[in-house]
């Protein structure tokens, strides 16, 4: 049996994701997947309160975050207590590995802001402690301001020895499933055997224009921002509307 997991994936713990924890589950469930990890900025409430939830949804899910190192974003999953922002990569992944963890770099080698550098990648693998826990790196990130940058991923990871990842880093429920990486198996425990195997596989599944995804998200942010914005004035909240389909 071939598994389809998401391992990046943003709710409203995140400063900048739109989606409740059932939102994603709901979306996950209806885009076939069989694991998910939710790994919020430096954040990993939602990811434990979706484990508990998981079962009404058939789907097992890895509890994480994207914690900001130094050097850059790295998605740490099996993780149960939250990693302290602006440690180094190295430092970072020993604390994941504490935990019984395991690190993926996060959106590698793009030209934005918190990508991890194929230097510090480099010096992360030549640690002889920290090097355990680097596992994966993403070849593939939906997330519209990172889509358009997957070749130069694909570039750095062509030569190092991390399991490859396609997440789709989703900010709104409707992208949950944009990037999936397959593997043998169905459950966390195969996917964690895959990464630590090397053999995992990326796959693209969305091919919107990357714009058409960020005017989507800046509604339902702006959305949100104007909700939580009522609720402080005391204004009741218009009623929730559908999920709209990816």
């Amino acid at each position: 049996m071939i598994g389809k997991a998401d391992l990046h994936i943003h709710t409203i713990h995140s400063f900048d994701g739109t989606a409740s924890v059932r939102e994603v589950l709901e979306s996950a469930a209806q885009a076939g997947l069989d694991v998910i990890a939710i790994t919020d900025h430096n954040e990993i409430r939602a990811g434990l309160e979706a484990r508990e939830l998981a079962s009404e949804y058939d789907l097992q899910v890895i509890p994480g975050a994207e914690v900001s190192t130094r050097e850059g974003h790295l998605v740490a999953l099996f993780v149960e207590q939250p990693i302290p922002a602006g440690l180094s990569l190295v430092e970072t992944l020993l604390r994941v590995g504490e935990q019984g963890g395991i690190g993926i770099a996060a959106h590698p080698n793009h030209p934005v802001p918190n990508s991890l550098p194929v230097r510090a990648i480099l010096e992360a693998l030549e640690h002889p402690l920290a090097c355990k826990f680097l596992c994966g790196i993403e070849v593939c990130n939906m997330n519209p301001t990172h889509s358009v940058f997957n070749k130069r991923s694909e570039k750095a990871a062509a030569s190092l020895p991390l399991a490859r990842i396609a997440s789709s880093d989703s900010h709104l429920a409707a992208m949950v499933g944009a990037g999936v990486t397959r593997f043998d198996g169905h459950t966390t425990a195969d996917l964690r055997h895959a990464i630590e195997c090397r053999s995992t596989l990326p796959e693209q599944v969305n091919r919107e224009w990357p714009l058409l995804v960020f005017l989507r998200w800046v509604k339902l942010y702006n959305q949100r921002i104007k909700s939580r914005s009522d609720v402080d004035q005391g204004v009741e909240p218009l009623p929730k509307q559908p999920t709209a389909a990816r």
